[in-house]
């Protein structure tokens, strides 16, 4: 049966979309085995296939990531590039970019990578993480606008999900203890990252709520 296009609850389009289930179905594949910096498991942040009590599996950043730009409204391509953005820094893929490619087309890879860290593999990621972190900045001038949306609701959801461990945290220096560098370079690069998307995207709510984010992380970062 063919939508009806006098019913505005409707849409134009089927609601399944194809190119989403592959990019779901590639992303959940890939980081299967990844948790998200925990501090309340030990392990959290390790490439294992145990089972952490209290961990966060890693799909449910780039799921948020998703969501957060499925509310504001951008294509499907965009959605499948949010929910794979970390896929060549983080999953132990040696053809990943021919993977995105192959499964979910040109465009995709190209919006995955605008938004794709150099790691500099084999080197300490906590001697490398200012520059790492100064590059990301300098290249947010450069990237498409779409590739830009992406970044922000990385971002915002990053911060969003650092605020409620440290909010709810009795000790909030514990949940720092499993990042690459210490909580007043943190929000140095939260400050730095908010302004750089500022200068891209105005008055864009991601921006609103990045800049509210940024205020909240502030007491827990500054001595």
């Amino acid at each position: 049966m063919s939508p009806d296009s006098s019913n505005p609850e409707c849409p134009q389009e089927t609601l399944f979309s194809p190119l989403l289930e592959a990019a779901v179905r590639l992303a959940a594949r890939g980081h299967y085995h990844q948790f998200r910096k925990n501090a309340s498991d030990e392990n959290s942040g390790s490439p294992i296939g145990d089972f952490l009590p209290n961990g966060v599996p890693y799909i449910a950043h780039l799921t948020g990531t998703m969501c957060i730009l499925a509310r504001i409204g951008v294509r499907d391509e965009v959605l499948a590039a949010a929910i794979l953005h970390d896929y060549l820094e983080d999953v132990p893929d040696p053809d990943g970019r021919e993977s995105i490619r192959a499964a979910l087309g040109e465009e995709v890879l190209s919006l995955v990578l605008e938004v794709t860290e150099h790691k500099r593999r084999g080197f300490n990621e906590v001697d490398t993480w200012d520059i790492r972190k100064q590059e990301q900045l300098d290249h947010i001038e450069r990237m498409p606008r779409e590739a830009v949306l992406i970044k922000a609701a990385d971002v915002l959801h990053n911060l969003l999900s650092l605020l409620s461990d440290l909010e709810a945290a009795e000790d909030p220096d514990t949940v720092w203890k499993p990042f690459n560098a210490g909580p007043e370079r943190q929000l140095w690069y939260f400050t730095g990252v908010t302004n750089a998307i500022k200068r891209r995207l105005g008055g864009h709510p991601l921006v609103d709520e990045l800049q509210v984010a940024v205020t909240r992380l502030q007491p827990f970062a500054t001595s």
